[in-house]
């Protein structure tokens, strides 16, 4: 993973014109199921944000791109649970997740509408509420209230920091090696830091949620 992180990076580096698609490809990642428990797409995207703002580039574009993406990748999430229904569930590599899938059915089940705002910023759960909330047939308008409201808060709590790292960075005279090379370490880091959260978060009481059917789980 780490060689990968790198070779991302590096590429945006020698090619910064490409950072506002790779801004935009993360944040919808980070929305999708499966994907979004395996891609540190928030570290991959304060690590770019400081390598454009250092490229002499306009960085505020990424602040869109990051929207878009946040709201694109729920929003296909949502049509894929809409259409498919529980059906989605049972192939791979979904059927791969049941314990994730009955704990973000829950958290659907709790919180309703909600769900779609918090889960954006839970390290658990957002990569399937979206998808749950299609299942549950959410109302379309609610659940896209929801996610362009989530996505307006999370898209500049993740691109401002890494404009704010890569200002700092030039003003102290860092060469484009240099922050490479911190970006670098900045994501590595960030990426066990998820991982950490990711296992700690796991719901002690999944086995008992897993038990409980899809089918019978009520509407938010």
């Amino acid at each position: 993973m780490a060689i990968y992180l790198h070779d991302l990076l590096d590429f945006i580096a020698r090619h910064p014109n490409f950072a506002f698609a790779a801004v935009f490809l993360l944040a919808l990642s980070e929305a999708m199921p499966v994907l979004g428990t395996v891609v540190p797409g928030s570290s991959l995207i304060l690590g770019i944000c400081a390598l454009v703002t250092t490229a002499d580039m306009t960085p505020w574009p990424l602040l869109v791109a990051a929207f878009l993406g946040a709201v694109v990748g729920d929003g296909v999430s949502f049509g894929l649970g809409y259409q498919y229904r529980r059906e989605i569930l049972r192939g791979w590599p979904l059927n791969r997740f049941p314990r994730l899938i009955a704990h973000s059915a829950a958290f659907v089940k709790k919180y309703g509408v909600a769900s779609v705002f918090l889960a954006r910023f839970m390290a658990v759960v957002r990569a399937f509420v979206p998808l749950l909330a299609g299942i549950f047939r959410m109302s379309t308008g609610r659940f896209y209230f929801a996610n362009v409201l989530s996505a307006l808060v999370w898209a500049p709590l993740h691109v401002f920091p890494g404009i704010f790292v890569g200002m700092a960075i030039a003003l102290g005279g860092v060469h484009a090696q240099q922050l490479g090379v911190l970006a670098i370490a900045a994501v590595i880091i960030g990426a066990i830091a998820w991982t950490l959260v990711k296992a700690q978060r796991q719901p002690t009481h999944s086995a008992r949620l897993h038990g409980e059917p899809i089918d019978q789980m009520a509407r938010p």
